[in-house]
């Protein structure tokens, strides 16, 4: 059960919403404390809690590097509750680990979805060192829908410029089975339901497609960082825009690695991270610590 602690946070929400201060309230559970629903954004054009983000953290610690999550749910569902062991793992480990929420379809549609997770970071650079987290040290991390933002907001520089930002906030990227890196060629790939979904969160519009697809942004010289690109099972054709985005970044330069997990489905392979045993928490946790923890020569 949660232990409510004996005090509560506050959340100032400086330049977005001037004099407005909202009280969190910090719970610990077992070795994390957890504060729920930070506002990192003005929430006035958002149902409510879509501008949110909750922190786990060790109970101990500062200046840890950080791991945040963007949920999945073809851009119309999800909430960043719905992340199992992941903060029990991660923090276990010595990470932060933040989950967003962002806005969602039909009420919104594309770039707004990127722009809030660009915000949500944004606002990690500049606050995450309150909780004990290195604004230097911060590797984002998506699974389905969530693996597309988190490739989008690190290969498509306006987002995080526009947040106040760079794509130096981020010092990796970790894609867990996703499949719009390339949106005209996924959503003809012929997998099923494959093409509405993408015209439901992106319109029907050949250049919207484009425009929302990472793959358009890859570039040498940018300063985009390393990705892990994991997918699961048979799913043909989550493997082929891995393998496929995968070369189009190492052709820029820029490390990318692949790992497949032939084990785990769509689904398990996002809710068994942080279970015991699982090989995809391994690669993660691998990747993870090599990108904050650089080698002396990097």
């Amino acid at each position: 059960m949660f232990k409510r602690s004996v005090f509560s946070a506050l959340v100032i929400l400086g330049a977005l919403a001037a004099g407005v201060v909202q009280a969190v309230e910090e719970e610990v559970k077992d070795s994390m404390r957890i504060t729920r629903d930070i506002p990192y954004a003005d929430p006035s054009p958002a149902k409510p809690g879509l501008n949110q983000l909750d922190i786990y953290r060790p109970k101990d610690g500062e200046n840890l590097p950080v791991l945040i999550f963007i949920h999945g749910g073809s851009w119309r569902y999800g909430d960043k509750r719905f992340v199992s062991d992941k903060p029990a793992f991660f923090t276990s480990q010595k990470f932060v680990f933040a989950s967003v929420n962002y806005r969602l379809a039909p009420e919104v549609t594309h770039p707004v979805y990127v722009q809030d997770v660009a915000k949500a970071i944004a606002w990690l650079q500049a606050h995450v060192a309150e909780y004990g987290g290195d604004p230097k040290r911060m590797v984002v991390m998506g699974h389905s829908s969530g693996a597309h933002l988190a490739a989008l907001v690190a290969t498509d520089d306006r987002y995080l410029q526009e947040a106040g930002s760079g794509l130096d906030a981020l010092r990796g990227v970790v894609l867990l089975d996703g499949g719009g890196y390339d949106i005209p060629k996924m959503a003809n790939s012929g997998e099923p339901f494959a093409k509405g979904r993408y015209e439901k969160a992106f319109t029907d519009d050949a250049a919207v497609w484009k425009d929302a697809s990472p793959i358009t942004y890859v570039a040498p010289d940018k300063g985009i960082p390393p990705f892990l690109l994991v997918h699961a099972g048979k799913r043909q054709a989550s493997a082929d825009q891995a393998k496929e985005f995968a070369a189009a970044l190492q052709g820029a330069g820029v490390r990318a690695e692949v790992f497949h997990n032939p084990d785990r489905n769509h689904v398990t392979l996002n809710s068994a991270i942080g279970k015991d045993g699982d090989a995809t928490t391994k690669a993660i946790l691998s990747f993870a610590n090599s990108a904050v923890n650089p080698a002396p020569s990097e």
